[in-house]
């Protein structure tokens, strides 16, 4: 007879399998009751937000640091995603913009995110996602930056005159895949991408298909569509969305940098609470003289807080002037970070805070 803890048969492990099956869905839907409980309690005391991200910060970063399986962390952070999301969309449904259409990483990183339960919308241009959150329950993810092309200039841009905020961010690999409907690439003339993606994996589209087209599109969801049109057809897109448009993966990893990743950033309207792993975004507009922005920089460095990002650009106020947006750690409801930005205030035109969230994980 096998041991009940130590099962020994295929017979055995698989009825041990469907205990621990009984007994997680057991926790889980204690879990939902939970959360439905503290939902009211929220409501009780006007609390009407119910996404919150420091709190979604502290469980996964958590379970992480507790975690002793073989179950990796991105697996671990994925799982609890999901669950968070089933759990909190039955205390409010929650609406989340991306840029569209479906099939582009920004979907991808809205799934990422918010997990599969919420409302994902799909919006034309970035823009209109900044116009379209307009309740305490809906957010929006755009794109801030890449690490191989740098900046995302419209989403810069909005951020200087909106009054959202912004209350989280995440990484997201950029792993591209070439797609088709068939699998031989001799059969390949024209291949289609989204102008940043088709930049991004020139050298080897160039070695594997060097007399093929290459043609820019506006989306990478345009170009699977394409790719759908003829067998001569070929695209630059994520591999998971080649099943539902009916294409086969021609070859992975088609990226020429290996560590490429964009940085996303979630906007709402409130600004999260602290989490302990903390970041803050401002923007600055110093005085056109010299040695405005280096004053600023010692400021960091006698305050000793870590700057993580600086990056410029035009002012919508004035012609030939500029503003500056910093990241650096840590949130401005600690007394070391309201002391610094008092000290740039000072040392500034103006200064906007954009947020103090979690770091992404």
């Amino acid at each position: 007879m096998a041991d009940k803890k130590n099962p020994k048969t295929l017979k055995d492990i698989r009825k041990k399998i469907d205990q621990l099956d009984l007994a997680i869905l057991k926790s889980l839907s204690e879990r939902v009751n939970l959360v439905i409980q503290a939902g009211e309690i929220k409501k009780k005391n006007n609390d009407n937000s119910f996404y919150k991200p420091e709190r979604e910060s502290q469980i996964i970063r958590s379970l992480i640091s507790k975690n002793k399986s073989v179950i990796s962390k991105e697996s671990l952070e994925t799982i609890y995603k999901e669950i968070i999301s089933a759990c909190f969309v039955k205390e409010k449904e929650i609406d989340v913009y991306f840029l569209g259409p479906r099939g582009t990483y920004s979907e991808l990183a809205c799934k990422k995110n918010f997990g599969n339960s919420v409302n994902s919308l799909a919006c034309k241009t970035i823009p209109e996602i900044f116009e379209t959150i307009n309740d305490e329950n809906s957010f929006g993810v755009v794109p801030l930056e890449n690490s191989t092309e740098g900046a995302v200039n419209l989403t810069l841009d909005a951020l200087q005159t909106t009054e959202l905020k912004i209350c989280g961010e995440l990484e997201m690999p950029i792993k591209h895949s070439l797609l088709a409907s068939q699998l031989n690439l001799e059969k390949i003339k024209s291949v289609y991408g989204h102008q940043q993606s088709l930049a991004q994996c020139k050298s080897k589209l160039s070695n594997l298909l060097p007399k093929v087209k290459i043609i820019p599109v506006e989306s990478s969801g345009l170009a699977l569509k394409k790719a759908k049109q003829a067998t001569t057809n070929a695209c630059i897109a994520h591999e998971s969305f080649a099943s539902g448009h009916k294409l086969k993966v021609c070859r992975r990893n088609m990226e020429d940098e290996k560590n490429n990743t964009t940085r996303f950033v979630i906007l709402g309207t409130n600004s999260p609470l602290k989490s302990g792993f903390d970041k803050t975004s401002i923007i600055i507009s110093l005085e056109n003289k010299p040695g405005a922005l280096s004053k600023v920089l010692k400021i960091f460095e006698l305050s000793r807080v870590n700057l993580s990002y600086i990056q410029s650009r035009p002012s919508k106020k004035d012609k030939w002037s500029y503003t500056f947006f910093l990241d650096f750690e840590g949130h401005s409801e600690t007394i070391k970070i309201k002391k610094l930005l008092s000290q740039l205030e000072k040392n500034s035109i103006s200064l906007k805070l954009l947020g103090s969230y979690p770091k992404a994980i």
